[in-house]
């Protein structure tokens, strides 16, 4: 799409106010001097990894006091005191604030990323009880909030504000719609597009995100929330026949950011070959190491590897031990990523420093890991454990058994292999 036919599209986009339909028109409250309320919802940014999610914001407009502002429920600050650790603990501080809307919605256009208006239908009282609500909400004692990605987050937020004031409609609407998808399964096709992202989300998460979601759930997002209101009605127009959206305009994503999304058929296969590349390597650096070539390549690949998995290991222990991240609770790849790899690594350390034959520990505890990675395809077969842990068994499980078969040839071939012996005069 050209750049002046999207500046054409963001010109009627920025002049365009919310329109109220005659048949909220009420005897005692003009319509005309009622707020005008928009839900303004943004497609996904390639930026960084969180603007995969999209994002929302509620506009209102006042035509009687020229009051025009977008109220932001995704407002963060990395300059805030104990920022990054607060996230590691899951217990991340967000805020409401209200943004011009002009500026908003420029500076999202200008990054190339789709802008949906939706005009809503609502009562005077309801336009005015909202508008004072989001007020209230940005004010000093009250914009602060405990966010969670999931269930509590700048599109849930928007949703339970209209949801309050259309007396708890949208929830009793959405709340009984099976939509099909999981946490992990909208997190999977929102971040496919980065694999490094898309892997890493998918060992992190726990079986807490493979729950099927309801329409209520799934509006997290909150372009599948633009979707779920259309067919809404507000039970206090036209006898509750009034569609919620009475108007919507939308300026597109830009060629260079618009992406498909959902998680290419292809992907977990690649997974799988990585996987087998190294156990692979691992095993022909353990078969090297022993037949007395060098220890190098093992040292390093057998090292790295054990520090790398060992690392993930101990960060999913962590999440679910000792912080608020209530996704990352119970996981089974766990199993895969093993922090006894961390104590392999220690192995590899002193071999590094001493020297000699390849320590038997590394073979024993490289065991370990594989008997239980292999444990954590096992699971898969009982009805107790439903995690949906594709991408991490595929990876895992063949690097884990290359690691213990190469260990094993590299301590039992390096122990018998006869030392030389002086000739005989």
């Amino acid at each position: 799409m050209s750049l002046r036919y999207r500046a054409v599209l963001l010109a009627g986009l920025l002049g365009a106010t919310s329109a109220l339909p005659a048949s909220s028109q009420q005897a005692d409250t003009p319509p005309d001097t009622a707020p005008r309320i928009t839900l303004v919802t943004f497609g996904p940014g390639t930026a960084n990894v969180w603007e995969r999610f999209g994002h929302n914001m509620i506009r209102v407009t006042d035509p009687v006091t020229g009051f025009d502002a977008a109220y932001n429920f995704g407002v963060y600050n990395f300059a805030q005191k104990h920022f990054f650790w607060n996230f590691v603990q899951g217990r991340m501080e967000y805020a409401a604030d209200a943004w011009n809307p002009i500026l908003a919605l420029r500076g999202y256009a200008d990054a190339g990323r789709s802008i949906e208006a939706q005009d809503l239908a609502l009562t005077p009282e309801q336009a005015e009880a909202l508008a004072a609500k989001l007020a209230r909400n940005v004010l000093p004692e009250n914009k602060d909030y405990r966010y969670d990605y999931y269930r509590d987050n700048c599109s849930t937020r928007v949703r339970d504000a209209l949801n309050t004031v259309l007396g708890g409609e949208i929830e009793r609407a959405l709340s009984q719609v099976p939509t099909g998808a999981t946490y992990r399964s909208r997190t999977a096709e929102l971040t496919a597009a980065s694999p490094g992202w898309y892997f890493t989300l998918m060992l992190l998460l726990g079986p807490a995100t493979d729950r099927p979601l309801t329409a209520w759930e799934d509006s997290f997002i909150p372009m599948n929330f633009a979707l779920y209101v259309e067919p809404i009605v507000n039970p206090a127009l036209d006898g509750g026949t009034m569609p919620l959206v009475a108007a919507s305009s939308s300026v597109p994503a830009s060629d260079a950011v618009a992406q498909a999304t959902g998680v290419p058929s292809g992907l977990l296969g690649w997974f799988l070959v990585l996987g087998v590349l190294l156990g692979g390597g691992l095993l022909w650096a353990g078969a090297r190491t022993g037949a007395g070539r060098g220890r190098g390549p093992f040292l390093v690949i057998g090292a790295l590897w054990s520090f790398l998995s060992g690392l993930f290991g101990f960060a999913m222990l962590y999440l679910w031990a000792f912080t608020d991240h209530v996704v990352a609770y119970r996981n089974e790849n766990i199993l895969q990523a093993s922090v006894l790899g961390l104590v392999m690594f220690g192995f590899f350390a002193g071999w590094a420093r001493r020297g000699g034959e390849v320590p038997a520990g590394i073979a024993a505890i490289a065991r370990a890991v594989a008997i239980l990675s292999l444990a954590g395809v096992a699971l898969q077969l009982l009805p107790w454990f439903s995690q949906v842990n594709a991408p991490a068994l595929v990876f895992f499980v063949p690097a884990n058994l290359g690691m213990a078969l190469g260990a094993r040839r590299a301590v039992t071939t390096g122990a018998t292999t006869p030392a030389p012996t002086a000739a005989l005069p």
